[in-house]
């Protein structure tokens, strides 16, 4: 008996030792900053690291604490590979870069990405992520958290869905308390009413040709060994 409890002892200060050492390593392995890069600009845009205030170039690389924005009538299409993720900044929008961050976890890459649209609007289309990611995009009353999709989010909190599930929570205006909701696919949350509403031809008309330009962006992303694209697009999203 006195043999056994000795062997037991062993084993669980053997084990305590393992788990002490992996717990010591999840602790150290921590996120690494990443970048996004611009790959497209169609009009002008500007950005500002540390508030000054500079043109926007094709292929430039941004990374947390920047602050996009675009002028009247131009777009700037952005690439965030960690993600698998490709954005366009809508005209007369701005995007702040608040968190941007990926960690290599065997094959997978785990990434944590958080912007913030302070004005207009942004659309994006997203591959599924691996868990635990996540893919977060702040505005004045709530969040966006997306998961692997086709959307359109404005600075107001109005959110659509092309493809796939937003999940989505938004205070109400006046102190009315916040709601928890998920858009799906042909629907939009409105934050007038609070309410997930179906998607009008009208307002998809007026969205489609951004988030289709993102589907495309998308296709530069592949899985690990370059043979397969991550995003494969489908037929161009219309209205009708």
């Amino acid at each position: 008996m006195k043999y056994l409890s000795s062997s037991i002892a062993r084993v669980v200060s053997s084990f305590a030792v393992a788990l002490g050492a992996s717990l010591a390593f999840t602790s150290y392995a921590v996120m690494q900053p990443t970048e996004l890069v611009i790959q497209e600009i169609n009009g002008t845009a500007s950005y500002s690291v540390g508030g000054t205030w500079q043109p926007l170039t094709k292929d430039l690389k941004l990374a947390s604490g920047a602050i996009i924005k675009t002028d009247a009538d131009s777009t700037v299409d952005l690439l965030l590979p960690a993600s698998a993720t490709a954005l366009r900044l809508t005209p007369n929008s701005t995007l702040r870069l608040d968190k941007l961050n990926k960690e290599a976890a065997g094959e997978m890459t785990i990434s944590e990405t958080s912007v913030t649209v302070l004005a207009g609007a942004v659309a994006g289309t997203q591959r599924k992520l691996a868990s635990p990611s996540r893919f977060q995009i702040n505005f004045a009353t709530g969040a966006a958290h997306i998961v692997g999709t086709e959307y359109f989010v404005r600075a107001d909190g109005a959110v659509s869905v092309v493809s796939g599930a937003v999940s989505l929570n938004y205070n109400l205006p006046g102190n009315g308390g916040s709601v928890k909701v998920t858009v799906t696919e042909g629907f939009s949350f409105d934050p007038a009413t609070g309410q997930v509403v179906p998607t009008t031809p009208a307002y998809l008309q007026n969205i489609i040709a951004h988030i289709n330009t993102t589907k495309k962006n998308a296709e530069v992303f592949k899985v690990s060994g370059g043979a397969t694209l991550v995003v494969k697009p489908e037929e161009v999203v219309s209205p009708h």
